[in-house]
């Protein structure tokens, strides 16, 4: 990819080219053509560095633009194939859709021909051919014994029905096979979706004059446009996409697996490099504990020890650490498990990232897989159910819906904003909204007020511990018919949003009645036994009869003849059944005076619009004691309304 080389990056989509949302990359040992065919296809030389061009050697990675004749075109990727130099290389290779891995002829296959072929097929990549080159330096039989290694290298990989071409990057020969088999493996490649957040890992970093900072590299996932707001990983640092280009065009748009150079408001060269992130804000999260699906290549030779120092490479960072196997203690050749990166500084891998591993010393290719989640936990003997917890989050990789619902699950009582949702599964949010209401749809989500969502294990659970509440208060309490909402959540922790719903839940499907302000369950209304229902008559009795002037609580056991332990419950269902009213603290009076007592005011208020508290007292026949609550009772009740020592009867027209 030619990323804007010295043409200014613009916001203008150049007329009459198609690109196609893939990348080629090269694959082969040094010296054996890689970037020699790229410039027969592109007429782009990638050795672009001094040192490159004086050695003959590529160093680092090389990017061209192959125009495949009918207006397409694929960006390529060339790296190094120098075993110095595999780390470029795998940067370069995270990128790619579809490999050509180069042979030649003379050479045959080389120890990087074996490790670059191992390291594509644990990057991800699925598509490919081979490219038998410098067939000049070797006669029919030689030609015919390097495809044979060949076909034993690939047998068993997805290479192993690939196209097989024979070419000279030095004379042209087979130069119509080679692009129309390439043209064929292209069409034949699923484009890369461009869904998710936008995520690219930095291949490079560079300075135009009058420009600034252009960052290049092949976005994993996402799409981005001019305007768009970007941060980069890990520092989180912000900045605006000033200007795109796509495969070396002036664009406004960028997808997944295309070739592209942004243009950056506000940042230096120095502040972005090979191995950062650019992505859209708040979905990606460096981490120095990667959890990943981990594949020991079959060639080794002894099983791998559980705590292997390595380098990780994942999109173009490498970062060194440990390899921890958490099931086995040692891991025998070819096998897989899952296994945690223990890593010695932070980096972004995000689930379903493409990695690889390499031993430190002697430096050499141990095997990779997939990311299938990272964090803050590091893994430590007694692992519980941490394996079993990697293969759900694995077994939802590449299903959106299915990853909402394992982040919400692991979200607990803790609902989340849809945006926030997510963010914690890596889905757009346009997608994520959409998923969103159709899980709640269908049970699987709850939706809350202010687009908050919670998992359905949460409310069942919030459920749960508000119904085992209430259990709990009426077997302390049989007697009273409901319970205040405080009183219930004063030994509740959970989300009020979760707890809100619960209530709603139990009072509409009827396993909660609501009377006023009090809650109880179904079925466990207060029924009197025999003894207590005749102690509760025997009490209303004795209220009823004292009109204007009752008892106080504590007076009742030597009026009954019942032990104060047994008066106290029964008075409590009289007041909540509506028997008894509570005019004040100790004060209850029988509701059939109470009655008579707003009669008596209504009928007084027909005749004179004030009343005194010394007039109510005459005109119910009792002491101040008894007037005084039962006018404050009206206050609070809104039939009357005080002003100085007087009362007037409250209309709506008062307020």
């Amino acid at each position: 990819m030619k990323t804007a080389p010295e043409s200014e990056v613009s916001d203008t989509q150049a007329p009459g080219l198609r690109g196609i949302s893939l990348t080629l990359g090269t694959a082969g040992h040094i010296d054996h053509g890689k970037t020699a065919i790229v410039k027969c296809l592109t007429g782009c030389d990638c050795d672009r560095l001094p040192e490159e061009r004086a050695r003959g050697m590529t160093i680092d990675l090389g990017f061209a633009v192959w125009q495949m004749g009918d207006g397409r075109r694929v960006g390529i990727v060339d790296v190094p194939g120098h075993e110095r130099f595999i780390h470029n290389m795998v940067a370069g290779a995270s990128g790619i859709d579809v490999v050509m891995l180069v042979v030649a002829a003379d050479d045959g296959v080389m120890p990087q021909t074996v490790e670059h072929a191992q390291i594509v097929g644990m990057l991800g990549i699925r598509r490919g051919l081979v490219v038998i080159n410098k067939i000049d330096l070797a006669d029919e039989a030689r030609r015919r014994d390097v495809e044979e290694q060949v076909r034993a290298l690939v047998a068993g990989t997805f290479l192993k029905d690939c196209p097989m071409v024979r070419f000279s990057a030095r004379t042209g020969e087979g130069f119509d096979d080679l692009h129309a088999a390439l043209s064929a493996t292209v069409s034949g490649t699923a484009e890369r979706v461009a869904e998710g957040p936008f995520c690219l890992h930095v291949e490079r970093s560079f300075v135009l004059q009058g420009l600034g900072t252009i960052v290049s590299g092949v976005p994993r996932s996402g799409k981005v446009r001019v305007g768009d707001e970007l941060e980069i990983l890990p520092g989180r640092s912000r900045h605006t996409v000033k200007g795109l280009q796509v495969f070396g065009q002036d664009a406004a748009l960028g997808r997944a697996g295309e070739c592209a150079a942004l243009r950056l408001s506000g940042v230096t060269r120095a502040a972005i490099a090979r191995g950062m992130v650019l992505a859209t804000p708040g979905y990606f999260e460096p981490s120095r504990f990667v959890n990943a699906r981990f594949h020991y290549l079959p060639t080794h030779d002894r099983p791998l020890e559980p705590r292997t120092a390595v380098r990780f490479h994942v999109g173009t960072s490498e970062t060194p650490g440990h390899l921890v196997l958490p099931e086995l203690s040692r891991l025998a050749p070819g096998s897989e498990t899952y296994a945690q990166i223990q890593l010695t500084r932070p980096a972004v891998a995000a689930a379903g990232d493409f990695f690889v591993v390499r031993q430190l010393s002697p430096a050499r290719t141990l095997g990779g897989g997939h990311v299938v989640d990272s964090g803050d936990i590091k893994l430590r003997r007694g692992r519980g159910q941490w394996v079993e917890v990697r293969a759900e989050r694995d077994a939802a990789s590449g299903d959106a819906e299915r990853a909402m619902l394992l982040a919400l699950d692991s979200a607990a009582a803790v609902p989340w904003h849809v945006d926030e949702w997510c963010r914690k599964a890596c889905v757009a949010v346009d997608a994520g909204r959409a998923i969103a209401a159709r899980l709640s749809e269908r049970g699987a989500a709850v939706a809350l007020p202010g687009e908050r969502y919670a998992a359905a294990r949460a409310l069942a659970e919030t459920l749960s511990a508000v119904c085992a509440r209430c259990e709990a208060l009426h077997a302390a309490r049989p007697l009273e018919l409901g319970f205040e909402k405080k009183e219930i959540l004063r030994s509740l922790s959970g989300n009020h949003l979760l707890i809100d719903r619960a209530f709603e839940v139990l009072l509409a499907d009827g396993g909660m009645k609501q009377a006023g302000s009090r809650y109880c369950l179904s079925g466990r209304e207060p029924r009197l036994s025999g003894p207590d229902q005749r102690l509760a008559e025997q009490i209303g009795e004795i209220y009823r009869k004292g009109g204007f002037a009752t008892p106080r609580p504590d007076e009742l056991p030597a009026a009954t003849g019942a032990a104060p332990a047994a008066i106290g419950p029964i008075v409590t269902y009289l007041v909540q059944s509506g028997v008894l009213v509570e005019l004040a603290d100790k004060l209850l009076m029988h509701a059939e005076y109470v009655e008579l007592s707003r009669e008596a005011l209504e009928t007084y208020f027909r005749k004179s619009a004030r009343l005194r508290s010394g007039d109510f007292k005459e005109l119910l026949g009792t002491s101040r004691k008894f007037a005084i609550p039962l006018l404050e009772y009206w206050d609070r009740m809104g039939l009357t309304r005080r002003i100085g020592d007087e009362r007037e009867l409250k209309t709506p027209e008062a307020g």
